[in-house]
């Protein structure tokens, strides 16, 4: 288990609660030396403690929702095996932009620009798991999300989390917003593709560096950055790795609501233990799933009998919650939010080299 001391806790609670947070604004809030602010994001970094990721808005480039695909797999096949067949097909499916594995289980995030996409990508999918790799085919299911019909955090949500686990005396950071998405087409020149395009792909990155990756002057990034950022293109995350903390489970819930049940109405009677510590979150009327990190087996039990407990009393469901539970010492994360070649996928025929 990681050990942080009480000012590195502080720190990297403000960087996950918001990434546009500079160093001095970090010292002020936590009363703390700008410049202990800044040694502790720079060590968090340099250990892998946290890290940095450019999330693009991609309802505003058309694309129309996110597709949630879980799968169960052959325990007769190797690990090895189904482990380097999926890092395969994941790595030519630009689409997916979240991946995880596990001897069972394969669970995978994608996002598409319509509904013969997410047919293509389950075609692909067959497709790519015949002859030879069929044995370590997963049996796939997959429910799309449309951006317009459903209400997510779109982003990420690991500030609650993060405030829980380091048991800190300050009030809990309000969990990122549950919304419907209005899907637009994009409205942008050829520079500023490219310079959303690279901001995704180097978030870590000055404007200085994205300046000679796109060939611009340092300034006219700046300035375009702005924009993207001043309309909503992109959201920049600090996401914590959690894994690399200690946290020994990931759950994810696959829920399915009795259409007699209005969760609009109720929906801040819902248990906050439940609902407020996914990271990532995805609801229609009838499905939802639920993403959760959790340190240990005790705290997943305590949090599952208080949250299900009130949903079997609200007749909630229309059938029983499809729970997958992960154990983290034996996963393999294939893909961690990794928006970039999603991104360039969309963008590809736009002049984006």
């Amino acid at each position: 288990m990681w050990k942080f001391l009480p000012f590195e806790k502080l720190v990297i609670l403000s960087l996950v609660e918001d990434a546009t947070r500079t160093d001095g604004q970090v010292a002020e809030m936590n009363n703390i030396n700008a410049g202990t602010v800044a040694s502790v994001r720079r060590r968090m970094l340099d250990a892998g403690a946290i890290y940095y990721i450019n999330v693009p808005s991609f309802h505003k480039l058309g694309c129309e929702m996110i597709a949630f695909s879980k799968g169960t797999l052959d325990p007769a096949v190797s690990a090895e095996i189904k482990t380097s067949d999926y890092m395969e097909f994941c790595s030519s499916s630009p689409q997916l932009f979240d991946a995880i594995i596990s001897n069972q289980f394969i669970v995978f995030m994608s996002v598409l620009r319509n509904a013969a996409d997410l047919e293509d990508l389950k075609v692909r999918h067959n497709r790519f798991f015949t002859g030879v790799k069929r044995v370590s085919k997963a049996k796939l299911s997959t429910t799309s999300f449309p951006y317009e019909l459903s209400k997510g955090t779109w982003t990420t949500n690991f500030a609650p989390l993060v405030h829980r686990f380091f048991a800190l005396d300050r009030p809990r950071p309000k969990p990122r917003s549950q919304i419907s998405q209005e899907v637009t087409s994009p409205d942008l020149s050829n520079n500023e593709q490219k310079v959303l395009m690279a901001l995704v792909e180097n978030p870590s990155e000055p404007d200085r560096k994205v300046a000679s990756i796109v060939g611009l002057s340092r300034q006219a990034v700046t300035r375009i950055r702005h924009k993207l950022l001043e309309q909503e293109y992109y959201t920049p995350i600090c996401v914590p790795r959690l894994y690399r903390w200690g946290f020994e489970i990931y759950s994810v819930a696959h829920l399915h609501f009795n259409m007699d049940f209005a969760l609009s109405e109720k929906y801040e009677q819902q248990p906050r233990e439940y609902v407020d510590f996914s990271f990532f979150s995805l609801m229609k009327p009838d499905e939802a799933i639920a993403n959760h990190m959790i340190s240990t087996f005790q705290d997943y039990a305590h949090g599952l009998e208080a949250g299900l407990t009130w949903y079997h009393r609200e007749r909630a469901f229309e059938k029983e919650p499809d729970m997958t539970l992960m154990s983290l010492e034996h996963c393999v994360e294939i893909k961690t939010f990794e928006f970039a070649p999603a991104l360039r996928n969309l963008l590809t025929g736009k002049s984006v080299p």
